[in-house]
């Protein structure tokens, strides 16, 4: 079985909480990697972090797999393999916005990026790790390691493995410490940060 941290309190994500995660996520990936190839980096950086991680929120709800630890220090959100990729349409959709975000020249980041996310997903059923972030202000006091073990222990259950993009070598042994290993390395697109592909079997 695995442990929470006594102090930390999941639950599944509300619409009312889309505020304060988002202000969340976007502090927690202001340094990433695949932020910082991607998102504006000039006056309206913030604006773009912000308006990316809304509509990532808005996107993943449906599927009720996004968790929250205390209330938004926290956030992970998952969906089953089947889930989480675009319609074409929600992509045409989404153009404009992401032109904003990123600009025109780090548009063309994000959409090759994200191809080559698409081309290295594997196929085989799972659930599907697509971000976990918590506050810079709250790091490090387990909450990271909460969120993660809550939708573990249930692909544990259901017998399922679960998978991620660790886009951060930093990340790659916290979640060793949950089962992952790495199994391919690939960059987020030409000219991308490495991203290393990790994989858990279940329990």
């Amino acid at each position: 079985m695995l442990s929470l941290p006594s102090e930390a309190v999941i639950r599944r994500a509300r619409g009312s909480d889309h505020t304060t995660v988002t202000l969340t996520l976007a502090a927690a990936f202001d340094k990433d990697p695949v932020t910082s190839f991607c998102v504006r980096a000039d006056a309206r950086h913030w604006w773009a972090m912000h308006v990316a991680f809304k509509r990532a929120l808005d996107l993943f709800q449906p599927y009720d797999l996004t968790f929250v630890a205390n209330d938004g220090q926290g956030a992970a959100l998952w969906a089953r393999h089947d889930q989480w990729q675009l319609t074409f349409w929600q992509e045409w959709w989404l153009i404009p916005l992401y032109l904003r975000v990123c600009g025109i020249d780090r548009f063309m980041r994000l959409d090759r990026g994200f191809d080559s996310m698409k081309s290295h997903h594997p196929t085989e059923p799972h659930y599907y790790l697509y971000l976990l972030g918590v506050h810079p202000d709250h790091q490090l006091q387990g909450l990271g390691s909460a969120l993660l073990c809550t939708m573990l222990e249930r692909c544990d259950r259901e017998h399922m493995p679960a998978y991620l993009e660790a886009s951060s070598p930093r990340n790659i042994p916290f979640y060793r410490r949950h089962g992952f290993q790495v199994i391919e390395e690939f960059t987020f697109g030409p000219g991308g940060p490495p991203l290393a592909a990790m994989w858990r079997s279940p329990s």
